[in-house]
């Protein structure tokens, strides 16, 4: 885009009401490519870490149900494979943590039979399945938001070498080398 159509679009952008773009009216095109790229960057960052502040919250959901399985392991009779809730409070405390993730021990309050249990774990590890895919997929925009932030170093390069090579080489057709 040549400079005149910049200014063109610069002035119509003004008129409509762009205040703060009328500062923007005097730059220079190197000048308005690298706050536009700038700002792109920027934003490709903020979106990149509020998803991955996303991600470590709910990898920190699934650390904590997997917590909870060593410890409903660790507690479970091995004789009949009953679990006893009154007697292990790390459980007790563990399952309340997990409560607002859909984790619900039964109605029993004090022993879950075998098969009780057996459900628990079951449900405790289709959570930790759906945080996983959750995780997954969260993963996959970030690797975007990353290439898109990569694509926007190597456009900005792609822009500004020319023009910084344009300006040298009239420099130095003003100096008549």
């Amino acid at each position: 885009m040549s400079e005149e159509k910049v200014e063109n679009v610069l002035q119509n952008i003004i008129e409509t009401g762009g205040d703060k773009l009328k500062e923007l009216k005097d730059l220079p095109l190197e000048a308005l490519i690298l706050l536009i790229n700038t700002e792109r960057l920027q934003h490709l960052q903020d979106k990149t870490q509020e998803l991955l502040t996303e991600l470590k919250g709910r990898q920190d959901q699934v650390t904590l149900l997997h917590k909870l399985l060593k410890a409903i392991n660790a507690a479970t009779n091995a004789e009949d494979g009953k679990l006893n809730l009154k007697e292990n409070q790390e459980v007790t405390e563990l399952l309340a943590q997990t409560k607002d993730l859909g984790i619900n021990a039964g109605s029993s309050e004090g022993e879950l039979s075998k098969e009780e249990r057996e459900r628990l774990i079951e449900n405790i590890r289709m959570t930790v399945d759906d945080l996983n895919v959750q995780n997954d997929m969260q993963l996959q925009s970030v690797t975007r938001l990353t290439n898109e932030r990569y694509e926007s170093y190597q456009m900005a390069r792609a822009i500004l070498k020319p023009l910084h090579d344009d300006k040298v080489n009239k420099a130095r057709a003003i100096a008549g080398r």
